[in-house]
């Protein structure tokens, strides 16, 4: 089992969105969960802007992101850094593996590869070209088992990933380098996210490993999903958040993450709200499947 507590470290959080879209009622409760664990562990929270796919983000998205989490009340005390001024940092990494053998690249369409995103075509023995092709690193498939701050104890897939890509055909860094090379740099020693990324932590656990770095503490909360049972995002139509409606938007947060404030609780304003969810704060339960 894969040990997930840093070594004595002050706690320091992050919030990561892509600026793909004004927050949602989703988003925020991410972001919101993250800040009060960070703030009840008396430690920081950062932001990070993860602009690494630029055909998908909309202009101005990651000036509306700021803008809302601060009319929310979720202020960092550092100012916010963003992926696009890290790819330096990223490509000396590719590099690295690819020096020591452990990256290669490989030329598969997605047709090709297997219903977990694999090379299954040997192009690891091909000597190929970088040009027009995905680079793809090779990864540990044992050990990779984890104890999650909400889940408990996470067994790895009995298939885990052996390779995966880490910069794409496109020339863009893929988001499995870039989120783990980012929370090495910030020094995160915890992540709280979404739960539909749980069982992409065993691969981030992998290249931690073959990057010979101890891997934060992960808490993975429930998301909030439509009346569908969907997940809440730009993609089902999540409406955005109305920055005037802040108030409104944190307590239906709170509620999410099991902090009820009935109607006893009396929070007039937007900084008693956060006191008060900063003073009951505790990680919510998993989802029932």
């Amino acid at each position: 089992m894969t040990e997930t507590t840093p070594a004595a470290a002050r706690y320091r959080g992050r919030f990561a969105p892509s600026p793909t879209g004004t927050l949602h009622l989703g988003s925020l409760t991410t972001a919101l969960a993250s800040y009060l664990d960070a703030i009840c562990h008396k430690g920081e929270w950062l932001l990070r802007l993860e602009d690494i796919d630029p055909p998908r983000e909309a202009e101005g998205a990651a000036a509306e992101i700021i803008t809302c989490l601060n009319a929310h009340g979720l202020e960092s005390t550092q100012a916010p850094t963003w992926q696009h001024d890290h790819w330096a940092r990223y490509r000396a990494i590719c590099q690295q593996l690819i020096q020591s053998g452990h990256a290669f690249y490989c030329a598969c369409p997605r047709r090709q590869q297997d219903e977990l995103g694999r090379c299954i075509n040997h192009c690891k023995y091909k000597a190929l070209a970088p040009e027009n092709n995905n680079l793809r690193v090779t990864l540990s498939v044992n050990d990779l088992d984890f104890v999650d701050r909400v889940h408990g104890l996470v067994n790895a897939p009995p298939r885990a990933f052996d390779n995966a890509i880490i910069w794409r055909r496109e020339d863009l860094p893929a988001y499995l380098l870039a989120v783990v090379a980012d929370d090495i740099d910030s020094h995160i020693t915890d992540v709280v996210r979404g739960d539909d990324l749980l069982h992409e932590t065993h691969r981030q656990l992998a290249l931690y490993r073959l990057l010979g770095q101890m891997p934060p503490r992960f808490a993975h909360i429930p998301v909030v999903v439509n009346g569908e049972g969907k997940k809440l995002s730009k993609q089902t139509g999540a409406p955005g958040l109305d920055n005037t409606q802040a108030f409104t938007n944190l307590r239906q947060a709170l509620e999410h993450l099991g902090l009820n404030l009935g109607t006893q609780v009396r929070c007039e304003n937007l900084h008693s709200l956060l006191d008060y969810a900063i003073q009951h704060w505790r990680l919510p339960s998993p989802r029932l499947q």
